[in-house]
């Protein structure tokens, strides 16, 4: 027998699932994070109220056992349990930012110098922005002789 059928009959015959098993922990993990984070402020809240995870239990009308898969942050909540999660212990647990539409524009404010001359010199404009006070942008042109 050579060493390459020796080595043949130690690997099992069944394909590995290895990479499948990489993907699907990536894919969790973005989720896991979130989740790690609410089962962190869960156990604090009950820490607070000094209640048990049995009493959450009861409150949301849920076995002990569920309650103890949040705890442990490997959870994959739904928006329904997060709220009523939240009602029932006082404190908001996700927060959704919507980013605005109708907020306050940006404005480009341009100054410039109208004593531009066509002779032999060559002016190089080299833009700067800053802040200005009432958080509109400026642009002011600096110009510089080259």
């Amino acid at each position: 027998m050579t060493n390459k059928e020796k080595f043949l009959n130690l690997v099992s015959k069944e394909e590995a699932k290895t990479v499948e098993r990489a993907k699907a922990r990536l894919a969790k993990k973005a989720y896991t994070k979130f989740s790690n984070k609410i089962a962190i402020a869960i156990l604090t809240r009950l820490h607070e109220l000094k209640w048990k995870q049995k009493d959450l239990a009861e409150k949301m009308e849920v076995s002990p056992q569920q309650v103890n898969k949040w705890v442990k942050g490997n959870e994959n909540f739904t928006l329904d349990t997060l709220a009523k999660l939240s009602q029932i212990l006082g404190v908001e647990l996700i927060n959704v930012v919507v980013k605005s539409t109708t907020s306050k524009s940006e404005e480009v404010k341009v100054t410039s110098s109208d004593d531009y001359s066509f002779t032999n010199v060559n002016k190089v404009v080299k833009p700067t922005i800053t802040m200005s006070e009432d958080s509109l942008y400026e642009n002011n042109y600096n110009t510089l002789t080259a």
